[in-house]
């Protein structure tokens, strides 16, 4: 029987993130090798989730599978904008239910706590040499997102959530990053057939 998963981002930068997870899990999976075909999908924002994502599984994913193949979806998503709300934007159980409705085997869920930007910052020396600023700069900042918004303005560029980081998110340190937010990417790395 044929696996398929299928990764929902918000952005193009989670799709460079989560390709790299994915590279440094096949690393840590003896052989090297996934015996699982991998699809990784923008949905453009948080909104996505609840049309698009379901969209794109239906009319662009399933039709490249047999019918025999099994689907296991992960939602990747930041928390920051459920943390806030009284009326959360989205109703997780619905979005389940229409993608098991739909042929998904299991969903999981993979919380950037706050913003995907914070994941990125916990390798902030490797941010800071990307971005050819001295060592000893300052982060500052409210959140993940201000804060890389901010260094990226101290170099003169431009650091826009969800589009492409030019370069960023190659030079980050993904195995530091997957060992302080183990627990919240170890359904992922477990549906990838490797247990830490």
């Amino acid at each position: 029987m044929n696996k398929c998963l299928v990764l929902f981002v918000e952005g193009d930068t989670e799709v460079e993130f989560y390709k790299r997870v994915i590279a440094n899990a096949r690393q840590k999976r003896s052989g090297g090798t996934f015996d699982i075909n991998i699809e990784c999908k923008n949905v453009k924002g948080v909104g996505g989730f609840k049309n698009i994502a379901l969209r794109k599984f239906i009319k662009e994913i399933k039709p490249k599978y047999d019918e025999e193949c099994e689907f296991s979806i992960a939602l990747c998503r930041d928390t920051d904008i459920f943390e806030l709300s009284s009326k959360p934007p989205i109703e997780w159980d619905e979005v389940e239910a229409e993608f098991r409705e739909n042929g998904a085997r299991q969903i999981i869920h993979i919380k950037a706590r706050h913003s995907i930007e914070d994941w990125f910052l916990l390798d902030a020396k490797g941010i800071i040499t990307f971005l050819r600023l001295p060592k000893k700069t300052k982060i500052a900042g409210g959140n993940g997102y201000e804060k890389l918004k901010r260094l990226f303005k101290q170099a003169n560029k431009m650091y826009y959530k969800g589009m492409k980081s030019n370069g960023m998110v190659e030079r980050l340190d993904i195995e530091k990053i997957v060992q302080n937010v183990y627990d919240e990417l170890y359904q992922l790395y477990r549906e990838l057939g490797v247990e830490e």
